[in-house]
Order: structure tokens, then C-alpha cells, then sequence
């Protein structure tokens, strides 16, 4: 006689199974952000200010680059979570082919770049702007691997990967600034640690092998429309802190960079979920329940985030630049949590976008660019809201129009997915 399970008892285990692998994969990325954090407030005492400001701008230069490293994990992750029966060492070699092909590439880009960058970046040091090259050479081979584990859903070896990323640019980037500090020190140290995650990851994936050169064309090809998508994505969620220096003046442009920190504290947060979600998304994409529920799990981070603003705005100040330098920050620090969060759904859409290969996604995110930043020229640009009010609204718009994206996408996909059906 065999007993069947209730209704209530039978996702118990998926449940619990799931919060077991986004703790794994957010305790991996907690301590690669909180290392990479780490890394700037050490490099912030070691080094003078104008070189401290030489590598924050680096620093700036290597999250651009990185989008093509991210284009490729979300595409490689969707090609091995929706390949079914054998053959997946077959896909994970073209993926990592893939990614050995764009690594070279890209580092052929920035070293042809480099004189240009030291020129528009008035860089003293050409050795520093030519580290640029090798290390997203190795984010880029990294950005492949990352894709077949998270496809694969190794989510241990996935987390290890990601603390591989912080741990090694701290105790590289730091220790370079021990010995010597100095930028060509800090950019010497970045680019060593940028090699320890790959290293730790062709040891990891040893064994695919067989991929087809018809395969790494697949896998280029989609990486292009990934890294487009992801593209259009980052050049959102920096616009306002572009549109606030141009618009204001230095102080309260200064206020809003401050607040940003708070925004990009409350987007990056719920990176995990989206780790977690996306090869079911792409295995499912029909599944706009599981969507909607992954949207909740954002959504309710997202409000823990404002409410704590709201709460404890005093540590909040004190976090993003210091109670002293921004006594006004608390009482409008919310607003930017809100936007953080609202952007954090965003991203979340956007690579359900991915995942279900719809290529509309990209002209969608560069229209909602275009209408914020003509909303913020009106508005602004006019003196229709100036001084602190100006802040408070620039972060509101964001808000909005990131809301707005993430609405507009959703019901994209959801349409896709009926007409499919």
C-alpha cells in the first residue's frame, strides 16, 4: 500500500532543494562583492587621489567589458539547460571554444584601444591601460565557464567560481598595493587575479570535449544578441548618473552619486535569484508562473531594501558616503533603494528575454533610455526641479521608467508565449 503526498507536502522538496542552491550561489557572489568591495576601499588609503581616480575609471572600463563576458554566460547557460539527452560535453567545448575565440578577440580591442584610452583618460601609465587586455581576456574565458556550470546547474562549483573572482582580485589587487602602491601596482595585481578564476574553471570543465565548429558559430551568434540585450540593460541603469552630473550642479550631483551607491546596492542584491532562475526560464519558457514567482522573489528583496532605507537611514548614510559629507542623504535614500530594486526586476525580465531568445528586448531598453533621458532634459534642463527636489525626482523617473521596461518586456514575453502555444 503506497501513500500519496498532499498538495501541500509535495513541493517541499523542490523548495527546500532551491533555497539550498540560492544560498550556495548567494553566499559565492556575497564574498566576491564584498572582496571586490574590499579591494576599492584598500586601494582608496594606498593610493593619492588622482591615481585612486585612474583606476576607478579602470575599474569603470572593465564593467563595460564585462558585458561581453555576461552575454556569454547567459547564453552558454541557456544552451547547456535546454539541450536534452547526450551530447552536453559536446555543447559545454563549443561554449568554452566560444569563449576562448571572443577573449581573444576582445583583447585584441583593447590593446589597439589603448592609446586612445590613455590620451581621453590622461593616464600617465601605459603599462596600467595595457593590463586592460589580458584581464578581460580572462573574465572573458571566465564568462564562458560560468555559463556551462550555471546551465548545468553545479551550483557549488558555480559559487566557488564566483569567490574565485573576489577572492583573487583582493588578495592579488591588495597585495600588488602592499609591495608597491601605485596604479601600474593595482592594475598588475588585478590582471593576476583575473586568471585565478579561469584556471579554476578549465579544471573544473576538463572534461567537454567534441564541440563542432558549426556549434561555436551557434554559440557566437548568440552571444551577440545576449551581450546586446545586457548592453542596452547597463547603459540604463547608469544613465542618471551621467544625466545628474550634466544637469546639476557639483553638490547635489555629488548627493546623487551618493544615492547611486545605495541603487546599486539594492540591484546587485538579488543577483542570486536570478542565477538560480534563468536555466529554467530558457528549460521553460512557457512557464510564466515560475516567472512571475522569480519577479515576487526580486520584488519582495527589493521592498526589504526601501523599508530598511527607510528605517535606518542614518546606516544607510553612513554606508554609501558618510554622515558628514551627506547629511541630507537620509531622507530621500529610499527613493534610490526604490530605484535600485525597480532596476534589480528589470535585469531579472531582461534575461527571461534572453532566455526565451527574444531580440526585441534591446530596441525596448534603448527607447526607455531614450525617453528618460529627453523626461530628465525637460524636467531638469528647464529648472522645472532644481536643488534636492531635482535628485528626488531624477531617482523617481528612474524608478518609473524601469518599472515601466519591466512591464512592457513581460507582457512581451507572455504574448510570445501565446503565440506559440
Amino acid at each position: 500500500m503506497t501513500s500519496e503526498m498532499t498538495p501541500d507536502q509535495q513541493p517541499a522538496a523542490p523548495k527546500l532543494g532551491f533555497l539550498r542552491s540560492a544560498t550556495v550561489v548567494a553566499v559565492g557572489m556575497a564574498i566576491m562583492n564584498v572582496a571586490a568591495y574590499g579591494f576599492t576601499l584598500f586601494a582608496v588609503h594606498r593610493l593619492i587621489p588622482e591615481q585612486f581616480s585612474a583606476v576607478i575609471a579602470l575599474l569603470g572600463l572593465l564593467l563595460i567589458g564585462n558585458v561581453v563576458p555576461l552575454g556569454l554566460q547567459a547564453s552558454g547557460a541557456r544552451r547547456i539547460a535546454t539541450h536534452v539527452g547526450p551530447g552536453r560535453a559536446a555543447i559545454a567545448d563549443s561554449l568554452l571554444q566560444a569563449g576562448r575565440r571572443s577573449a581573444l578577440g576582445l583583447t585584441a580591442v583593447a590593446l589597439l584601444a589603448t592609446p586612445l584610452l590613455v590620451w581621453l583618460l590622461h593616464i600617465d601609465s601605459v603599462i596600467a591601460v595595457l593590463l586592460l587586455a589580458p584581464t578581460l581576456g580572462s573574465l572573458t574565458l571566465m564568462g564562458s565557464q560560468l555559463g556551462v556550470l550555471q546551465g548545468s546547474e553545479r551550483w557549488t562549483e558555480l559559487a566557488g567560481m564566483y569567490m574565485a573572482v573576489g577572492v583573487g582580485r583582493f588578495a592579488f589587487g591588495a597585495g600588488a598595493l602592499v609591495i608597491h602602491p601605485s596604479l601600474t601596482s593595482a592594475m598588475i595585481g588585478l590582471a593576476i587575479g583575473a586568471v585565478v578564476p579561469p584556471l579554476v574553471g578549465t579544471v573544473l570543465l576538463r572534461g567537454s570535449t567534441g564541440g563542432t565548429p558549426e556549434q561555436v558559430k551557434e554559440a557566437l551568434r548568440e552571444t551577440v544578441h545576449g551581450t546586446h540585450a545586457l548592453l542596452a540593460f547597463f547603459a540604463i541603469a547608469n544613465a542618471d548618473a551621467l544625466l545628474a552630473r550634466a544637469l546639476m550642479d557639483g553638490e547635489h550631483s555629488g548627493y546623487y552619486a551618493a544615492g547611486v551607491i545605495v541603487a546599486k546596492a539594492c540591484l546587485f542584491l538579488p543577483q542570486f535569484v536570478i542565477v538560480i532562475v534563468f536555466p529554467s526560464l530558457a528549460n521553460s519558457p512557457g512557464d510564466t508562473l515560475r516567472l512571475r514567482r522569480s519577479i515576487q522573489a526580486v520584488a519582495a528583496l527589493g521592498v526589504c531594501c526601501v523599508l530598511g532605507a527607510l528605517l535606518l537611514p542614518d546606516l544607510v548614510v553612513t554606508v554609501a558616503g558618510g554622515k558628514d559629507k551627506y547629511p541630507e542623504l537620509g531622507e530621500f535614500a529610499w527613493i534610490f533603494a526604490l530605484a535600485g530594486s525597480a532596476y534589480a526586476v528589470l535585469q531579472l525580465v531582461v534575461y527571461a528575454a534572453i532566455a526565451q531568445q527574444e531580440k526585441r528586448a534591446a530596441l525596448v531598453i534603448w527607447i526607455g533610455l531614450a525617453t528618460l533621458a529627453v523626461a530628465a532634459l525637460i524636467v531638469l534642463g528647464a529648472d522645472l526641479a532644481t536643488g534636492f527636489a531635482a535628485i528626488k525626482v531624477l531617482a523617481a523617473m528612474t524608478a518609473v521608467c524601469a518599472l515601466a521596461l519591466s512591464a512592457a518586456l513581460a507582457t512581451g514575453l507572455h504574448r510570445q508565449t501565446a503565440d506559440s502555444e
